[in-house]
């Protein structure tokens, strides 16, 4: 395989890992939601201590953009290599990785950490 085939797999790989993670936390504060709504005034506690789940959501959005411009740019960088590989198996390994890119972005953005942060602060209101 040639080396910038394999230099976007690696790359792909990496952001899918963030991708996932960033998701793995994302189903974290879901359960951490949940164990609020038994104890809402927790959420309070929670700031005092400097633990605010409203800087950890934004966070978690600023990563979110990062990690789906970062698919947008290497699909992009991809569309301008393939055609530099036509007829090979390199061709066929940037098209799926292109492919794999749109669910990846698909994907991030059906996180919805602005919902999440609303259901945060209705729990705080409480």
């Amino acid at each position: 395989m040639d080396i910038t085939v394999k230099k976007f797999v690696l790359r792909y790989e990496t952001l899918a890992n963030k991708a996932i993670k960033l998701n793995q936390s994302y189903l974290s504060l879901l359960k951490i939601y949940q164990e609020l709504n038994f104890a809402p005034d927790l959420v309070s506690e929670l700031d005092k201590t400097g633990n605010s789940l409203s800087k950890v959501i934004a966070s978690m959005q600023k990563d979110q953009k990062v990690i789906q411009n970062n698919f947008t740019h290497l699909a992009g960088l991809i569309a301008k290599f393939q055609s530099y590989f036509p007829t090979n198996p390199e061709a066929e390994q940037l098209k799926a990785i292109a492919h794999d890119c749109q669910v990846m972005t698909n994907f991030i953005q059906s996180i919805n950490l602005a919902d999440l942060q609303k259901m945060f602060i209705k729990i705080s209101n409480l």
